[in-house]
């Protein structure tokens, strides 16, 4: 019995970390609808907190990057500019993977990489 017990325990971690990063991700999302797409920052000022998500999995980096890439994700929507916004969308889920432990690396820096590259002047 004990794999069993040592499965359910490891299911139930996984569900609370996947319960967790959802609602965190609903609160950046509801607080990216409040904010101003004038006071929303360019990538650049978001860039540290995305790598230090990604390096560490730091909870306050990983929250304000996906409040501030949400508000990007907005505007890009807001100006047509649907390839920038479709590159925003998977970076903040890069955002949420590493808020689940699922370090993706390379994978990860790669889109931040391809947004910076589309996203040039939003």
């Amino acid at each position: 019995m004990p794999a069993a017990s040592q499965i359910i325990v490891s299911a139930t971690h996984q569900l609370n970390s996947l319960v967790r990063a959802l609602l965190l991700a609903a609160f950046g999302l509801l607080l990216g609808s409040v904010e101003r797409p004038s006071h929303a920052a360019s990538l650049n000022g978001v860039k540290p907190l995305l790598l230090e998500c990604f390096r560490s999995a730091h909870a306050a980096s990983c929250d304000r990057a996906l409040v501030l890439s949400e508000s990007m994700q907005r505007r890009a929507a807001d100006r047509e500019l649907y390839p920038c916004q479709t590159l925003l969308l998977g970076l903040q889920a890069e955002v949420v993977m590493a808020q689940l432990a699922e370090q993706r690396g390379e994978k990860a820096l790669q889109t931040l990489r391809e947004a910076e590259r589309l996203c040039t002047g939003l």
